[in-house]
């Protein structure tokens, strides 16, 4: 696709944010998941209880965070990709959902980065990766799925 065509398909500018979902996953595909973010990415990981920003998710505050069902202060994750910013707010241990604003995609080049992150999630997790409406799984606007050798 032409960078307009995916401005006016994917990051239409709406007021909305788009999200990226893995779902039925599992604490050791979030392992995964943080790995790679940890290793490939620039991060900053902010723990509200603390006020501190790390250069790295710290999977054992995000494993207190879901075991306090939600009653531990705020944790969230901003993942730079390209250009870009994506968005993880540890909602729920049984789906990885990021958020990305469609007004920080600005060109094509910005899309193939996303694009990027998305294979190297289906890949790290073997498992289908989702670009959606927002907080409509099922309006699907990209669709990777892990590459297999054959």
């Amino acid at each position: 696709m032409h960078w307009q065509e995916l401005k006016d398909e994917i990051y239409f500018e709406d007021g909305s944010l788009r999200d990226i979902y893995v779902l039925d996953i599992t604490r050791a595909d979030w392992q995964k998941w943080i790995d790679l973010v940890n290793r490939k990415y620039t991060v900053e990981f902010y723990d509200a209880r603390t006020g501190i920003t790390n250069d790295k998710i710290d999977f054992k505050l995000v494993k207190e965070y879901w075991d306090s069902n939600g009653e531990r202060e705020v944790i969230q994750a901003c993942i730079k990709i390209g250009s870009t910013n994506i968005m993880c707010y540890f909602f729920d241990s049984s789906e990885i959902e990021n958020d990305l604003n469609p007004k920080e995609f600005r060109s094509k080049t910005d899309h193939d980065s996303l694009v990027d992150y998305l294979d190297d999630i289906a890949a790290a997790l073997n498992k289908e990766v989702y670009v959606t409406n927002e907080n409509t799984n099922d309006s699907i606007l990209i669709k990777r799925v892990p590459l297999h050798d054959e």
